[in-house]
């Protein structure tokens, strides 16, 4: 007979993700990951999730549409693994792009996805991240 001697949940992230495929826009936050394109499809003040770059979306305007997913994320073209730290430029509407360094932490190459945590943050670097999380820097 088995014996449990420990129980924990395989999701390490602190911090709760805020989705940012947002019904409205049908489209997450850009971003530019080592000269590459990409979509941040989920952000927290801990960490991104990171896909391939969407479909521009905003000649439908107000229409609904169906997408499947984005551009496949090709992560051996890029050179990334599982600890590699680089920085992250997110693209902002309303401000300059804001870049900040993060740690690869998950790298799922069959489905071209990224996890990473943000890395070396300053207070001022934290200030404007928390706005990008809540949604009130686009």
């Amino acid at each position: 007979m088995a014996k449990v001697v420990a129980v924990y949940n395989k999701e390490r992230r602190r911090d709760h993700r805020r989705a940012v495929n947002l019904a409205a826009k049908l489209r997450g936050i850009e971003a530019i990951l080592k000269g590459v394109r990409v979509t941040i499809n989920d952000i927290s003040p801990g960490g991104v999730g990171i896909s391939g770059e969407e479909d521009d979306l905003e000649q439908y305007g107000d229409m609904d549409v169906i997408v499947e997913d984005g551009e496949k994320l090709d992560i051996d073209a890029l050179g990334l693994k599982v600890g590699d730290i680089v920085n992250l430029e997110i693209l902002l509407k309303k401000a300059d792009p804001f870049k900040i360094d993060i740690e690869i932490r998950r790298a799922d190459i069959d489905n071209g996805k990224l996890g990473a945590r943000f890395v070396n943050i300053g207070n001022r670097d934290f200030n404007t991240l928390e706005k990008i999380v809540l949604g009130r820097l686009r």
